[in-house]
């Protein structure tokens, strides 16, 4: 990245740390007001009954503080929103992006902070449960070709609303982490229908719906970490050779996470839980030490890519 982009990126990095710490200051200096202005109406209560005084002083800690965090909600939103969200969309459409471009396997990169996965496209997948479609969320879509294979990575984020009694509801997260889709990955393994294969630490939500026939291979230990789903039996063997059973046994292993591989098609998504937002900047980090983050996040695709798309150089 040139080194002109750095220095403006550290220069609006710098001026949303000062903007939060001027934000932290004028909510403190709101706590001492409100404490102040407080402060009559618990030496009016601690005089009319004397035993309950102490009580007093700390309700009116309590409405000061209180008070003190909605100032600094308002000072945030006032003077340190926009320029955090400045600093976060440059930060991800320059150095993210340029990053990720210097390293080896990968060209024609696409990054986009607000595109990500459809609800459509997880729901056709089946890798995860996609929850309701308003709650859906998919961001920093990054697109391009890894190893020649043509790639989409997403943040994925699908929940469900729970309907209690009485009308109320909880809002419940089903996944949280990112989905790959490798498409065309080996047309030799075009999947008839859904193969699912899901950790079993997957749960029944977390996975989604499943296709009509559950599987057995003649492996015993790919069994008892994975559970298999498939439209087609028989396709399914084809797909789901020793080699790809070892390399996905491989990648959960490797990935240190609940994992999930689905093939449809000619296409393979693979699903990592349990992980945060890919390629969130710090405010308190200087933008050249940010680099080993970015790595980071982009190398579970990597992984994915090197482990399981390794099978086509093995079986050929």
């Amino acid at each position: 990245m040139e080194e002109m982009d750095v220095r403006r990126l550290e220069k609006m990095r710098k001026g949303v740390k000062r903007r939060r710490w001027l934000c932290m200051a004028l909510s403190l200096a709101s706590f001492a007001g409100f404490l102040k202005l407080f402060y009559p109406y618990a030496v009016m209560e601690a005089a009319d009954m004397p035993a309950p005084g102490v009580m007093a002083w700390v309700i009116n800690l309590i409405a000061a503080a209180v008070a003190g965090c909605v100032m600094l909600a308002v000072f945030w939103k006032l003077v340190a929103e926009r320029a955090s969200e400045r600093f976060r969309h440059a930060f991800k459409c320059k150095y993210v992006l340029q990053t990720i471009e210097g390293l080896p396997g990968f060209r024609e990169l696409l990054y986009s902070p607000k595109g990500g996965f459809s609800y459509d496209d997880i729901r056709n997948a089946a890798v995860v449960g996609c929850g309701d479609q308003k709650y859906f969320e998919s961001e920093d879509l990054l697109t391009g070709l890894y190893q020649d294979v043509r790639f989409r990575f997403s943040d994925v984020t699908s929940r469900r609303l729970v309907r209690k009694s009485r009308g109320r509801g909880d809002l419940v997260e089903i996944f949280n982490g990112q989905v790959i889709q490798f498409d065309r990955f080996d047309d030799r393994k075009a999947s008839r229908g859904h193969l699912q294969i899901f950790q079993k630490e997957f749960l029944s939500d977390l996975r989604g719906w499943t296709a009509e026939h559950p599987i057995q291979t003649e492996n015993e230990p790919f069994n008892r970490k994975f559970q298999i789903y498939a439209a087609d039996e028989h396709n399914a063997f084809y797909v789901l050779t020793p080699v790809m059973m070892e390399k996905i046994t491989a990648f959960s292993d490797a990935a240190g996470k609940q994992v999930a591989v689905s093939f449809r098609g000619s296409s393979m998504f693979v699903a990592i839980a349990g992980r945060g937002s890919m390629f969130e900047p710090a405010d308190d980090i200087p933008v050249p030490e940010q680099g080993p983050g970015i790595l980071e996040d982009i190398g579970i695709l990597q992984m994915a890519g090197d482990i399981l798309l390794a099978v086509q150089a093995v079986e050929r």
